[in-house]
């Protein structure tokens, strides 16, 4: 039988707009990608998004890693999760966000959506790669309502315990990541003990790069 792949974003993405890239990883597998607007409405139980299930490999970017390692439920039998810049709690000391200033972002998003995407697309430019551009295009067909409910999640929700079947999940990371630092992924040990942990030397925070 023909692997599928399902492909969970971050916050306001859609993995698929580098499937050219991506699907290099697997590419004789079919490839589902879920778009932010998508997973918005399923951020409290990814496992019910369309084709989860079914899927042999699910990769998870940012929030929707967090989103499936808050679900509390792990990989399925015969699947395998590969979650790429995950964090146990986005808002940690070590990151750049406390909770007020997510709930600021969001309230900016609601009544000046695109200069508040502006601003985030500015704290990616530190960042190793050119896929900003990309990232800001994309970000700017979702509503405000959706993109202010991804913020309030990762204000709220954290990962506290332990995941099952950890053995079937692979954590990758770029070591040059300026927007997730790697030490900040690396906490999710704790709650990964059977999980890989795979360290890209030469990526940042950008898919392509953390996967091929």
């Amino acid at each position: 039988m023909r692997e599928k792949w399902i492909w969970l974003p971050d916050w306001a993405s859609n993995l698929g707009i580098w499937e050219d890239d991506l699907m290099d990883v697997a590419p004789s597998a079919s490839h589902v990608y879920v778009p932010y607007g998508q997973l918005a409405g399923f951020l409290e139980n990814p496992e019910d998004i369309p084709e989860f299930k079914t899927a042999s490999t699910v990769v998870a970017w940012g929030l929707g890693a967090l989103s499936l390692l808050c679900s509390g439920a792990g990989p399925q039998k015969d699947q395998k999760w590969i979650l790429l810049s995950p964090y146990a709690d986005f808002c940690d000391e070590i990151g750049n966000w406390t909770v007020p200033n997510l709930h600021f972002m969001a309230h900016q998003l609601e009544t000046t959506t695109e200069p508040a995407l502006k601003a985030f697309m500015e704290l990616f430019e530190d960042d190793f790669g050119d896929w900003q551009d990309d990232w800001f295009t994309e970000a700017k067909k979702y509503d405000a309502e959706s993109l202010s409910k991804g913020l309030m999640y990762l204000a709220s929700h954290r990962v506290e315990s332990v995941i099952p079947n950890s053995e079937n999940i692979q954590v990758v990371y770029g070591r040059l990541d300026a927007t997730v630092q790697p030490e900040w992924t690396l906490k999710l040990k704790e709650f990964l003990p059977k999980a890989e942990f795979k360290e890209r030397p030469k990526a940042g925070h950008w898919p392509p790069m953390l996967l091929l």
